[in-house]
């Protein structure tokens, strides 16, 4: 019987050192008696062309074993709920599957079809699956809060981080081509062309950039009571709206608030649409909520925050 062995990454940019250093622990290298080590570095989405070429040949996969020709239509763990498809596939095949470090890796075999394994496996899972779900949304919220500060995502320009904008444009005005500088500054020619991509011919030139300094966005909390009153009401702006379906609710006791990240600006406005919880004739517990929310935007207020 043969240990076939795939280490694989998501991009180009990573390396499978850690999953080599780990196999090695466990003993399973190239050359040792029974494994078979294939490695694919290359992402399968973004250039399915490198993965084939890196994929075992037919006749390596023949002298592996008599289940290593499906190796190639073995899932992708790319997530731990793929644990559970790659189960399948060892238990279809009459495949051991073993995991090498995390909380699985106590099981000798994922792909046990007995109860006990399966319980464990599933809950696991289920909890470890629970964990990176609850970090993608942090993830989210704080993109959220960045952006509604002004702030951009994805990788800055690569002559912005050599700091050399400046003498880019200034030397592509004197005459430099856009190879040359390309060359001397180490960067492909589309980093160069999107440092002067308004000095090209046909295209106006960009005015001076001036200094604006955006509203900073605060995050504040909003008492149920106002919360509920807002999702009745249809005056609200775009703007107004799209931070309310951006809040995070959270419960207390019986009740919830919602956690907004916007401007000053923007809570000041969904203060006023609040006023007539604050009118005669509004009960005392409606008075409290919208007394809260003043208080609360009030001490921002006093702060200096725009």
């Amino acid at each position: 019987m043969s240990d076939l062995v795939d280490t694989r990454v998501s991009t180009d940019e990573q390396s499978t050192q850690r999953q080599t250093h780990l196999l090695a622990e466990a003993g399973l290298t190239t050359g040792a008696e029974g494994v078979r080590l294939f490695s694919d570095p290359a992402n399968l989405l973004q250039n399915p062309r490198a993965h084939a070429r890196r994929l075992p040949t037919a006749g390596a996969l023949r002298a592996a074993g008599r289940h290593a020709h499906r190796l190639r239509a073995l899932p992708a763990v790319r997530d731990l709920a793929d644990i559970l498809a790659v189960r399948g596939w060892c238990q279809q095949h009459g495949v051991k599957l073993r995991v090498l470090s995390g909380a699985l890796s106590g099981i000798t075999d994922l792909a046990a079809s007995d109860a006990t394994t399966t319980m464990l496996v599933k809950v696991l899972v289920s909890v470890g699956q629970f964990q990176r779900d609850l970090q993608n949304e942090l993830t989210r919220e704080g993109l959220a809060a960045a952006w509604a500060t002004g702030a951009k995502s994805g990788r800055r320009p690569q002559v912005a981080k050599l700091g050399a904008v400046d003498e880019v444009r200034q030397a592509f005005r004197t005459g430099a081509s856009i190879a040359a500088l390309a060359r001397e500054l180490h960067v492909s020619r589309g980093a160069i062309r999107t440092a002067v991509a308004d000095l090209l011919p046909g295209q106006p030139e960009r005015p001076a950039a001036t200094a604006v300094i955006a509203p900073q966005a605060v995050r504040m909390e909003i008492p149920g009571k106002i919360a509920r009153h807002f999702h009745d009401h249809d005056e609200l702006g775009d703007t107004e709206q799209r931070a309310l379906r951006q809040g995070r609710t959270v419960r207390r006791g019986q009740g919830y608030s919602l956690h907004v990240t916007a401007t000053h600006q923007v809570h000041q406005a969904l203060l006023a649409a609040a006023a007539t919880l604050n009118e005669e004739g509004a009960s005392s517990a409606d008075r409290k909520a919208y007394r809260i929310y003043l208080d609360r935007l009030t001490t921002v207020s006093a702060t200096g925050i725009n």
